[in-house]
Formats: structure tokens, sequence, C-alpha cells
């Protein structure tokens, strides 16, 4: 899905999506922001907490702050925010770490055995 087309999904401007992925601004609407996670399919409360827009609360037994990220990903997830960052560049980290996903994935169902081993 192209940028258009989810700024018409979700009944704003396509512009308005730009500023998001820039970091220049934030979702303010929190009838938009559960536009979005509907239309992904994720936990809308979770979602309108990322987005600023809820206070949250922590599951009984959960710490209330994740744990510190990998400083490989803060990189890269710098990247993939950087106003500076070319298009070109932030879509090759995504279809990489999709890649890696999809290999971690068949690795733990047994897939991804070498079959030169056999």
């Amino acid at each position: 899905m192209n940028k258009s087309e989810l700024a018409r999904r979700l009944g704003i401007d396509r512009t308005t999506i730009i500023r998001w992925e820039s970091g220049r601004s934030r979702p303010e609407d929190p009838a938009v922001v559960e536009a979005f996670a509907a239309l992904f399919g994720l936990n809308a409360d979770e979602v309108l907490v990322a987005a600023g827009l809820r206070v949250g609360t922590s599951p009984p037994g959960r710490s209330t702050s994740d744990p510190p990220l990998d400083p490989d990903m803060v990189i890269i997830m710098r990247r993939l925010t950087s106003p500076t960052a070319s298009e070109a560049e932030k879509a090759t980290i995504r279809a990489t770490l999709r890649y890696l996903a999809d290999l971690a994935d068949r690795t733990e169902r047994g897939e991804g055995q070498d079959r030169r081993a056999s």
C-alpha cells in the first residue's frame, strides 16, 4: 500500500503521512489512529498509547518500560525515521528485515535446514 492509498483509507491528506514518517508531526485524532490500527489488524489501545494519545497501563507482572533495544536496532530505527534517509535506503532496510524475519520463521519451523547436510 502506498502513501496515497493509506491516506485515502484513513481519510487524511498524503502529506500528513509524510509528516508522520519524517517525525515532523504526530497523529492528533484518536479516530484516525483507531482506523490505522483496524486497517493493519493492530490493537487500537496499544496504538493509541504508542501515538501518545492515551496513557498506557501495564498488565500485572509486566514491566512499565520495554527492555532496551539492541544498539544495532537503534541505528536501524533511526535511519528508518530519518528525514535525510532516502526512500530507497528505507525500502532496502525494510526488505532486508522482512527477509531475515522470514528466514528466522522458516528456521523455527524446521524448513531452513541445510539440504546439503542430508
